[in-house]
Order: C-alpha cells, then sequence, then structure tokens
C-alpha cells in the first residue's frame, strides 16, 4: 500500500538481462541477456514459482531485445549476430525453437517490433536501416490477408527497407496502430515515418540530442524520448508531421514520479554544470543548481503505452531512476 516489495527474483541469466516482456493474456514472460540465451518464464500455480525454460536460439553474439507477438503465441529476439530469431514452441519436442531473420540484415539489431497480423515484424539496427520482414511461421501462422506490405509473405520475405537520412543507427521502430505506417527513431536525432499505401518517406528532422525510443500514441500522434531528456510530441496535421509538444519542462503534464535520483546523479549534474573556474554554469537547459530544467534528469531509455490502456497515457523510465506517467493530451 506504500511501498513496492519484491516477490521473485528470477536467476537463470549469466550476465546484463537486456530485455523483459511480459505476455499479458498468457502470463508468461521472455527474457534475454548478453549471455546469448532466453528464457520463457512460466508461473506454477501450485508452487507460486516462476519455472525457466530455455529457447533454442542458436546465435554467437548477445541478443538485445525480445518481443511477444500480438498473439503470444510466438516471440523474436533481436541479436549481435547480424538475425532476427522467431521464436516458437515445438510440440513435437517440446520447447522452445527458432527460426532466423537474416538477409539482408548487416549488423547488430538493436530494436524490433510486431504488426498488428501478428505476422509481419519490424526491425533496425546498426547498419542505419529498418526494414519490414514476414515472420511467417507455417503450422504456427494463419495465412495472412493481404495488406501494403504484401499478398504472398513467406518467411524471410524483405517486405520494406528504409535507411536512416544522416546514417544514424536505429534505436528504436514501432508500427503504426493499423499497420499501415512504420516510424522508426535514429541517432541522429531524427523521426522517420514510412507509409507503403502512398509511397510517402518522411522525415523529421530535430535539433535536440539524439532519440532512444518511440511509441505510437494513435494513428498520427508519436511520441519519442532519448538523451534529451524529456519526451516529444509529434503529430500529423494532414500534411506533414512537426513537433508540437516537448514534455518535462513544466510539471503540467506529469502524473506521477517515482524514485527520486540519487544524491550521486544530483552531484554529477552539479559538477557537469561547472565550468574551468568551478563556477556554477547558468544556461538555458538547467536550473543554476546543477539540475536540468526537464523532470528527467538523465538519458530516458524506455518509453510505453498500454496498448489496452487510454492512448493519451506514457510513462518514461531513464538513468536517473524515475519512473514517469504522463498524460499527452494535458
Amino acid at each position: 500500500g506504500t511501498q513496492w516489495t519484491p516477490l521473485h527474483v528470477l536467476k537463470e541469466h549469466d550476465l546484463l538481462v537486456t530485455s523483459v516482456d511480459w505476455a499479458p493474456r498468457t502470463n508468461r514472460i521472455v527474457t534475454c541477456s548478453q549471455d546469448k540465451n532466453a528464457y520463457v518464464w512460466t508461473l506454477d500455480e501450485a508452487t507460486n514459482v516462476w519455472k525457466p525454460t530455455l529457447v533454442h536460439l542458436r546465435i554467437n553474439r548477445a541478443a538485445t531485445q525480445a518481443k511477444w507477438s500480438p498473439m503470444e503465441d510466438k516471440f523474436a529476439v533481436a541479436s549481435g549476430d547480424k538475425c532476427v530469431a522467431i521464436c516458437y514452441f515445438g510440440e513435437d519436442n517440446d520447447w522452445w525453437v527458432s527460426k532466423h531473420i537474416k538477409k539482408p540484415i548487416a549488423s547488430t539489431v538493436l530494436c524490433i517490433d510486431w504488426h498488428p497480423n501478428n505476422v509481419l515484424i519490424a526491425c533496425g539496427g546498426t547498419d542505419m536501416k529498418a526494414r519490414v520482414f514476414s515472420a511467417y511461421i507455417k503450422g504456427v501462422d494463419q495465412k495472412p490477408a493481404a495488406s501494403v506490405w504484401g499478398e504472398r509473405l513467406p518467411f524471410n520475405t524483405v517486405c520494406g527497407e528504409f535507411e536512416s537520412p544522416s546514417g544514424g543507427w536505429v534505436h528504436s521502430i514501432g508500427f503504426s496502430p493499423d499497420g499501415e505506417s512504420v516510424a522508426f527513431a535514429s541517432h541522429d536525432s531524427s523521426l522517420t515515418i514510412a507509409t507503403p499505401a502512398t509511397g510517402e518517406v518522411a522525415s523529421v528532422r530535430s535539433p535536440n540530442l539524439p532519440f532512444k525510443s518511440l511509441v505510437w500514441a494513435d494513428q498520427s500522434t508519436i511520441a519519442v524520448s532519448g538523451h534529451d531528456c524529456s519526451p516529444m510530441i509529434y503529430a500529423y496535421d494532414g500534411s506533414t508531421w512537426r513537433l508540437v509538444k516537448k514534455l518535462g519542462e513544466d510539471d503540467k503534464n506529469r502524473r506521477s514520479a517515482t524514485a527520486s535520483p540519487s544524491n550521486n546523479n544530483t552531484a554529477f549534474n552539479l559538477f557537469r554544470q561547472m565550468d574551468s573556474r568551478s563556477q556554477p554554469a547558468k544556461t538555458s537547459t538547467s536550473t543554476g543548481d546543477g539540475l536540468l530544467k526537464s523532470v528527467h534528469q538523465n538519458t530516458i531509455t524506455e518509453l510505453h503505452r498500454d496498448p489496452a490502456g487510454n492512448p493519451s497515457d506514457i510513462s518514461t523510465s531513464g538513468l536517473d531512476g524515475r519512473l514517469i506517467q504522463w498524460n499527452i493530451q494535458a
């Protein structure tokens, strides 16, 4: 009632855990790590213990992100092995097996997202490109209906390929709610939206620091965040995408915050804002006491929206130890 307490610790990985995704309907958790492994965790109701099942990934480099498909019957794991592993439960072997999406991926895959039809998957990474592939698994998936991304979609079909405007790593990617468009955020501080139906690929350059995460709020609104420490809202006005709001430099849009930044982080900001003569720096982005004007005091690493919740509500978490909820419409 007053604080969060740990109930379970899932101990199986040997190195840094890079991604966690919880399937809400089937109540299963998938985790992946730099130890090149992924596990599916299932809660044993009788013993109240989360039991792990090792996934046969067949990768030789670190796993970077894991994400369940919309129907939760398979999941994808991105990796530094120049591939995306599409994992499904093999009834014959009674364990999770995988098929690899490889060509033409040329480097580490940093981000993935599933299309609403449960078949297509988008990915982006350090080869500075975003791509849409078919992840159709015969015997697992039903044949998808024709869409703007194609009609016949055998596994590993490239349905779209888009390049970062200035050659930045693609840090985050996401399909629009209707699946008609895909957006990706790059390290060159750009947001790109591709719509195959019209052939339009719109890139919006930002004067701010690089982006790390994005999420679609609705069909014409995208929230992005990253090294600038403030979430930014982009909207489509019927002809172009533009920045309409930068959240966090006032408290009107913030709903709640937990876990205040540590004293060490405050001291770091104080040090960073000082010049060579040890005088506090007073800039347009700081308050003069070493703190940033934004609510977050360090890079925002994660941005989320509950697909079943209010589309105007998003949450952010970052390197400052804060978890913050926002309302975009406010």
